[in-house]
């Protein structure tokens, strides 16, 4: 029971932070260009009109922040479905793209809020088997 009410606090914490950079309500958009911006800089093809410091950290942050607390919880789950498992190697870059490509293959989740969204993109690009 302890498990689940801190699953329950940490995940309103992070639903709440999701707010304060999406001023529109939880609109992926602009978290998603952030995002694809950050992975053409990483690529070293950098555009001038994607490079928001800000914003790309922002992106990595609430990916680093969403795996990291998915990873801490995952030991405390019991049911596969919630948690993800991570390979030896992976990367935050990796996260990112998971991101990307969840919004780009799902759309109508633009307008999730981008917790939720991260969520959804890192167990469905890492499910544990």
């Amino acid at each position: 029971m302890k498990t689940w009410m801190a699953v329950g606090v940490v995940l309103a914490a992070l639903q709440a932070s999701g707010t304060v950079f999406a001023d529109d309500g939880g609109d992926g958009v602009r978290f998603v260009k952030s995002c694809k911006g950050l992975l053409r800089y990483w690529d070293g093809k950098p555009s001038e009109t994607d490079y928001d410091a800000g914003a790309m950290g922002y992106c990595v942050g609430v990916v680093h922040g969403v795996r990291g607390t998915l990873q801490i919880l995952g030991s405390e789950l019991k049911d596969d479905r919630l948690r993800v498992c991570l390979p030896d190697d992976y990367i935050e870059q990796a996260g990112v793209r998971a991101v990307v490509k969840y919004l780009d293959e799902h759309p109508e989740k633009l307008t999730s809020l981008v917790v939720s969204v991260t969520m959804l993109a890192l167990r469905s690009s890492y499910p544990c088997k």
